[in-house]
């Protein structure tokens, strides 16, 4: 009996350590199943995060050709506004430039008709512009009350004359100025 008994205890551990083993290699399953499940898990949620980012991306991407086509019209736009703008500003300057020409020479028109006919296109006439031009500047600047003593002063001396005094002029000038 005593050998039935030692294999009988043998058996039962032989059994034992089988059933341990058993258990652990159940629960290391188990333990590796939920490894692999929570990985898995965390596998679909970076497939999300990684299909979202390029969901965001791709508006992103769009989004910028959208804009980036949007400000290339407005700098054709402001290109064509500015070119506009210097033609507007270049036109108006030459008809700035037209309409003074044309009173310039309306002006010159009517001192040589005073003067007596365009025959005498003379010294005397070129100091009477000159002296005019000069009122006028000196209205441009602003001095309206000089401008029109000045004025009377030059037509007094032409009309007691006949002839304009390039010193009393210049002294004039110099009064005006003051």
């Amino acid at each position: 009996m005593e050998y039935s008994a030692l294999l009988g205890f043998i058996s039962l551990g032989v059994l034992t350590v089988l059933m341990i083993g058993k258990a652990l290699t159940v629960m290391e399953i188990r333990s590796q199943d939920q490894a692999h499940r929570r990985n898995i898990h965390h596998i679909s949620e970076i497939e999300e995060d990684l299909d979202t980012s390029r969901r965001k991306y791709l508006i992103a991407l769009k989004s910028e050709g959208v804009a980036k086509h949007r400000v290339s019209q407005l700098r054709v736009r402001l290109t064509s506004m500015k070119h506009h703008m210097e033609q507007i500003e270049m036109s108006a300057i030459q008809e700035e430039q037209r309409k003074k020409q044309e009173k310039e020479q309306a002006l010159e028109m009517a001192v040589l008709t005073a003067l007596g006919g365009p025959a005498h296109r003379d010294s005397h006439f070129k100091r009477v512009m000159k002296v005019i031009t000069q009122l006028i500047d000196l209205e441009k600047q602003g001095s309206g009350e000089e401008l029109v003593a000045a004025v009377k002063e030059k037509l007094d001396e032409i009309s007691d004359t006949g002839m304009l005094d390039v010193d009393s002029k210049q002294d004039g000038q110099e009064k005006t100025e003051n």
